[in-house]
């Protein structure tokens, strides 16, 4: 048989090969398919960047929904201010301040009064830190005598939603703070109050034409909580028919600097001016330059104090005592020769002579062997040093 007719053999060969392992793949993926199981998982990615950077970034787009207009502020000095961004707002509006921990000067105080009167409506939170003199800053506060009141921490205070009951008799149930109570004057312009026994989280004031809405918070109204309990309808209750809402917040409180240039310019004033007199007054010099000689020179009395001291240490005063004498006896020989020969009264007397001191004294200094102290030692051993240096 002949090569050529084996090679169709062969080619029929190869070709049955690739088909079947081309089945064997397809079984083998058709089980692995089904073999997978699949489902659908809803991930809460949380809020975007917008949302976490304007909290109530809900509550806007629902009254906007609602028709109304809303802008969202973080700096009350806004209000009524000297400048472009001023916000002056009319009497068909809302204001929302959702700090009660701020500095509020008396003069926007008194504006904010004088807009509710006639016929504005503010919102404001008593929302407190601590149990302390907590809203000093905030003259607004103070204008309205509003305070609040920490409850002790052994209340046995189970957290419970404040039941408010709207115009059409419905109650609401909102979960408005409930560590503290408000603490309201006593005044026959509050007309409403919600809350327990322990006093209200809520309450509602007319002054003149208009109103005032005082709650433990207003973050009820966040992007966090506005879909809890019975908020949202607070929410449209008290602001629904309001042309616009301004909501102030704040992400932190005004720095002291700021305080100081609102409630105490002339502070500042005062300040800059004893700055700038005590650094004229520490950079002054006064008088010549001192000019210190780095050469000391120190007695030489003080030389021999040091000497006797250290000879006394040594135990060795004798030695010193002796050696100066012998020092003593050897000038005056130089000085005068014929005392060689001399004795002891002649050595005496030719010392008087040139000292001028009186013999006693002399022959103490020259031939005294009685035991002295240190003081009378150092003494001995400086008048020793005079009487040498006079020969």
């Amino acid at each position: 048989m002949s090569t050529s007719n084996l090679q169709p053999v062969e080619a029929k060969q190869t070709w049955t090969v690739r088909v079947l392992m081309a089945l064997i793949i397809l079984v083998a993926g058709v089980f692995l398919y089904n073999g997978f199981e699949s489902y659908e998982k809803v991930t809460d990615i949380g809020f975007n960047d917008e949302a976490r950077e304007q909290p109530f970034l809900a509550a806007k787009l629902f009254l906007e929904a609602e028709g109304t207009e809303v802008q969202l502020l973080e700096d009350y000095r806004l209000l009524y201010a000297n400048n472009e961004s001023a916000i002056f707002p009319t009497t068909d509006d809302t204001i929302v301040l959702s700090e009660g921990e701020i500095a509020l000067s008396k003069a926007i105080a008194k504006q904010l009064i004088d807009w509710v009167k006639s016929g504005g409506h503010l919102i404001m939170a008593l929302n407190a830190s601590q149990d302390a003199d907590v809203f000093r800053a905030n003259a607004l506060i103070q204008e309205l005598n509003l305070a609040v009141n920490w409850l002790p921490e052994d209340t046995e205070n189970v957290f419970t939603p404040t039941e408010i009951i709207n115009p059409d008799d419905q109650p609401l149930m909102v979960n408005l703070e409930n560590r503290y109570r408000l603490v309201l004057p006593a005044d026959p312009s509050v007309f409403y109050t919600a809350g327990d026994l322990y006093g209200p989280t809520f309450a509602q004031m007319e002054m003149g034409d208009g109103l005032v809405t005082m709650l433990t918070d207003v973050y009820i109204w966040n992007n966090y909580q506005i879909a809890y309990e019975d908020n949202v309808e607070l929410l449209d209750q008290l602001v629904g028919n309001s042309s616009k809402v301004y909501v102030f917040s704040t992400q932190e409180l005004p720095h002291w600097f700021s305080l100081l240039y609102d409630f105490a310019p002339y502070f500042i004033w005062f300040g800059s001016v004893l700055l700038a007199l005590s650094m004229w007054h520490w950079a002054m010099r006064f008088g010549p330059i001192l000019r210190i000689d780095e050469h000391n020179y120190t007695p030489f009395s003080l030389h021999i104090k040091a000497a006797g001291e250290f000879y006394w240490r040594q135990k060795q005063q004798r030695e010193l005592i002796d050696e100066i004498r012998h020092s003593i006896i050897v000038a005056l020989h130089k000085k005068r020769p014929a005392t060689k020969s001399a004795d002891k009264q002649q050595m005496l007397e030719q010392l008087s002579q040139i000292s001028h001191w009186p013999i006693e004294t002399i022959n103490t200094l020259m031939f005294s062997q009685a035991q002295v102290n240190e003081t009378q030692f150092t003494q001995s051993i400086a008048s020793l040093q005079t009487l040498r240096k006079m020969l």
